[in-house]
Formats: structure tokens, sequence, C-alpha cells
């Protein structure tokens, strides 16, 4: 596969997981767009990129993508064909917060902002050769409990059944839901766009600065964990649909997975996907046109 000079857009990537899949696709020649909230340590990535790979165009953006009109305004800037939309941003076990538009921080930055910023960056997906979306899940979608994936549940606002470890399994089962129902509903269209999602395993990614453990010494770095969702971009025998992972589930050379059996809940998959066009005032790939 050809990527030399493709376009590829990196959420989270001035750290962990991301930073190392935005090194794995320099080294392909691809040229990247860098997303990331904190602007000191994404100027840093950027200008390293820079001078490591001096033949790829290196963009960087500073933005929160749980900010929704942050989302739109840069998606707006994007004109050319995207190869390559990898939703790798997250937030895991904060304080309860909500976002300006009143979602939970973690289900806003996990997936509603990637929802929206997916959508936004559809066109330019259709017009790249072999576009691919991955979506970044966790092993801890398994204790995900997503009820009805309605309005109330997703925008979680009430800080009283705020539980910030639940809260975190349920964004990565929604990230997963997401990357499944996004590759029905663009096979229902006959989209050459793939929908893959990934997940790390155990591996310290910055995620868990906050909260370090005895029991730290025993995962694998970022660089170990990114190579899922590295995988999911070079590998051209992955299908749509796939969930790459670790072989031992938190360790281990990616494979294609399984997952939970309630990530394949076809219900609730479609209820995420309609409230998700409500919180963020869009229309995604409907199913009725």
């Amino acid at each position: 596969m050809q990527l030399k000079e493709k376009t590829a857009i990196i959420t989270g990537a001035s750290s962990g997981l991301g930073l190392a899949s935005a090194h794995a696709l320099a080294q392909e020649g691809m040229n990247l767009y860098l997303i990331a909230r904190g602007e000191e340590r994404l100027l840093k990535a950027a200008e390293d990129l820079r001078q490591r790979y001096p033949d790829v165009q290196i963009h960087e953006r500073v933005l929160d993508i749980s900010n929704l009109d942050l989302v739109r305004g840069f998606a707006a800037e994007i004109k050319e064909p995207v190869e390559v939309l990898m939703n790798n941003a997250g937030l895991m076990g904060p304080d309860f917060s909500l976002s300006i538009e009143g979602i939970e921080s973690q289900m806003a930055t996990n997936h509603i902002g990637h929802f929206l910023l997916t959508s936004l960056l559809w066109k330019n997906l259709e017009k790249g050769d072999t576009p691919k979306v991955i979506s970044l899940s966790s092993i801890v979608h398994r204790r995900g409990n997503l009820k009805s994936a309605s309005i109330a549940e997703i925008r979680g606002s009430d800080p009283s059944k705020y539980n910030r470890w639940q809260r975190y399994a349920d964004t990565k089962l929604a990230c997963l839901y997401f990357a499944r129902e996004l590759d029905i509903r663009s096979r229902l269209r006959g989209s050459k766009t793939r929908s893959i999602a990934a997940h790390p395993g155990w591996a310290l990614t910055g995620l868990q600065g906050g909260n370090p453990t005895p029991w730290d010494r025993f995962a694998q770095s970022a660089q170990q964990g990114a190579q899922s969702q590295i995988k999911a971009v070079l590998d051209q025998d992955i299908s749509g649909g796939d969930f790459i992972g670790p072989k031992w589930e938190m360790w281990g050379e990616p494979k294609t997975i399984r997952g939970s059996s309630r990530s394949k809940k076809l219900d609730t998959m479609q209820q995420l996907w309609l409230t998700s066009e409500e919180l963020t005032a869009t229309k995604f790939l409907p199913l009725d046109s």
C-alpha cells in the first residue's frame, strides 16, 4: 500500500499512543495533522517529527475535541483527501466536569467529539484511495454497561450518578459501538472507507498520569500499545468492522479479536448513533436515504 504524501489526521497526537502512531505513519511518508489540547507538548512533538522526517508535512492544531465548535472549525480547514482518521484522543477517570455543550467530559472527548469529526470529514475520506477510520476502544469496554444509549445516559450530566471508572468503560464501549455501526452504514452505502476499532491492551499511555500504581511496571509501553492501531492502518488485509488488540488481551502482538458479546448489540449500537446525531446536531449516513 502506498501511503507516501497522503494525509492522516491523529487526535491526541502529542503523547502516548497518538505520538507513537504519528512516528509510524511519518515513517511511511504520510503528511500529518496532529491534534491535541496542550499547546506546549504539541509544539514540541511536531517539531521533533519535522526534524526526524523532513520530507513529511506536519500541521499541528491545538484543539479540545470535546468542544464541538472547535471541531467544526478545524474540519472546515481540511480541503484535501484524508486517507486515515485516527480517533485516538481520550480522557480516563477525571473528576466530574461537563463540556461546553453540557456533556460529561469523558464521553464528550472519547466519543461525541470524534463522532462529529468523522461526520464532517467523511467527504474528505471518500476522496482517499483506501481510506480508514480508526477508533480507539479499550480492554475495559468489557465492563461497559450502556443500557439504552439515550440522550440522558450519554450526556451524563448528573454528578450524583458519576462513577469515573464505570463512565470510562462506558465511553470505550461507545467507541466500539461507533466503529461497528460506522462499518454497517458505510457498507450499506457502498463506501470504500473502512471503519476499524483498536485497543492497546495494558499500556502506559499518559492517561494514567494522575493514577500511578505499583503494577505499572508490568504494563506495555505506549510504543508497544500503539501497535494495534498502527496495524489497523498499515495492514490491508484488515476488513471494515474488525477489532484489533493484543494477542493475550493485555499484552502481545496485535491480532483481530472478538470483543465482548455486549459490544455486538445492534439495537444499542443504532440508538447510540441516533443519540450522537442529536447531541452534535448533525445527520451522518442516515439509513433512510
